[in-house]
């Protein structure tokens, strides 16, 4: 897959070079076409044999050449002309298509005098889906000014393909693989495309992080597809989806990168706690006898001071945390608990749902989340067959007003962010940069006890060895 992106100046001369390499066909759907140079060159393709089709909006610009495009048609280039009222789709949706095997998006004027200020040509290559895809849509648009409004209009199988990879991706993205391979066959028919056959390799062979990797770029390149093809009001819904799968993708992965920290935490708990709280209680009273050996030493009054503190805290939490329930559970039931934390939180996530229920949510959310925390399996089974019911709706199916849809996709990127930013700052976080660090917790709880226990040792005949001094005094 490659994209390659030119602006200004620079999109003439490459749209030169790939238009005089095309050997087979050049079709362009682009409203408008007053380049001399451009024109010319089709000419010259059209007399080499290359099949030339244009699709080309009838206004002033169009009368004004005519004449030259009478020239065109008589040299074999094919010129479908369509009504204004086809304008406004051409200002967003040009495209063209070069050998069935290069796409041509963006906002380039072609020598119009309509061309914006700021212009842009992507080449895509090497995705013979997306131009499939488009040669599909051009054939439709060069024949939908004939057809009856009672015609529909047949879906394009690159839509077709793109609804199966996108389920799939969904079910990646939340670790629902148990099924997966009942969706293998979806995409047998469109094996020819390389990049398809490489997906369902990946997916075959359960590397799924990988077939996710190949995925996202996959369905990106296609979006200016899909925006070509689908209402605007569809095309939000999408977004939408879109954006609140990757809210909830990164949302999954920040709560088990905080789960990771705080079973870390439970675990050090139990193996180091009482040890710790043994080395404090001797370390306040090494610290209590070398104040009192030197009660003119201020120095060692505070640190006499700090050490009681510091193990009066300790205690405290540490009776705290030995409290605190964290379930143990066997293999099958981390990884039914994992599924199904991933496949609740995407149902109740605040984020996603529509704002009549964003406070609802936020609870079931919360309660979720510590029963996720706590390893409560029954509970978070609990909550996911509360919400089978379909009682959070989601924001692609709750707005449907075009302006609340663009409202609604611009404050899901800014929660994206946010999710983003959140994770990052875990990520920095020292407690978890030492946790994920670790690679073998058994043996860095087992060093650590040998240490500690050492320290303990060396305190507790200090302090036997000093006591009856301090005493005595």
């Amino acid at each position: 897959m490659k994209q390659t992106t030119y602006q200004q100046e620079e999109i003439r001369p490459f749209l030169i070079k790939y238009l005089a390499e095309a050997t087979e066909q050049i079709h362009l759907a682009i409203g408008w076409i007053m380049d001399d140079g451009l024109l010319s060159l089709l000419q010259k393709k059209a007399i080499e044999g290359t099949k030339v089709v244009l699709i080309l909006i009838k206004d002033e610009d169009f009368s004004l050449k005519s004449a030259a495009f009478q020239g065109l048609i008589d040299k074999g280039v094919r010129i479908i002309g369509l009504d204004e009222s086809r304008k406004d789709y051409f200002i967003d949706h040009k495209f063209g298509v070069i050998d069935s095997s290069t796409v041509l998006t963006g906002n380039y004027g072609w020598g119009s005098s309509k061309s914006p200020a700021e212009t842009f040509l992507n080449f895509t290559e090497e995705i013979p889906s997306l131009a499939k895809g488009f040669d599909f849509e051009f054939e439709y648009v060069s024949i939908a000014h004939q057809l009856s409004k009672s015609e529909v209009k047949p879906e394009n199988q690159i839509v077709t393909l793109l609804k199966k990879i996108e389920t799939i991706k969904t079910l990646l993205s939340v670790g629902d693989t148990e099924f997966i391979h009942l969706r293998f066959k979806e995409l047998e028919s469109f094996e020819t495309d390389q990049n398809i056959a490489l997906i369902l390799d990946k997916l075959k062979a359960e590397a799924y992080e990988e077939a996710l990797a190949l995925i996202k770029p996959f369905t990106e390149f296609h979006q200016e597809l899909r925006a070509c093809i689908d209402p605007p009001i569809d095309s939000y819904r999408r977004e939408i989806r879109h954006l609140e799968g990757e809210i909830a993708a990164l949302s999954n992965e920040f709560s088990e990168n905080q789960k990771l920290v705080h079973k870390f935490s439970k675990m050090h708990t139990e193996e180091l706690g009482d040890l710790l709280q043994q080395l404090l209680f001797q370390t306040k009273v090494k610290t209590e006898i070398e104040a009192k050996l030197d009660q003119e030493d201020k120095e060692k009054q505070d640190e006499f001071e700090e050490a009681e503190k510091d193990h009066e805290e300790y205690t405290k939490s540490h009776e705290a945390a030995k409290k605190e329930k964290f379930k143990v559970l066997s293999k099958a039931e981390q990884k039914e608990l994992k599924k199904l934390y991933r496949q609740t939180s995407l149902k109740c996530h605040p984020d996603r749902v529509v704002e009549e229920l964003h406070d609802q949510a936020e609870e079931i959310f919360v309660e979720l989340n510590q029963a996720y925390k706590a390893n409560d399996l029954d509970k978070v089974r609990e909550i996911n067959q509360q919400l089978k019911s379909g009682i959070m709706l989601p924001k692609s199916e709750g707005v449907t007003e075009l302006k609340k849809l663009e409202s609604t996709c611009k404050t899901l990127m800014q929660k994206l962010k946010t999710w983003q930013d959140k994770l990052d700052e875990l990520r920095d976080d020292p407690s978890y940069k030492t946790v994920s660090s670790i690679e073998n917790w058994e043996t860095y709880f087992q060093e650590k006890k040998e240490i500690l226990l050492n320290q303990l040792n060396s305190l507790k005949e200090f302090n036997e060895a000093n006591v009856e001094v301090v005493e005595g005094e």
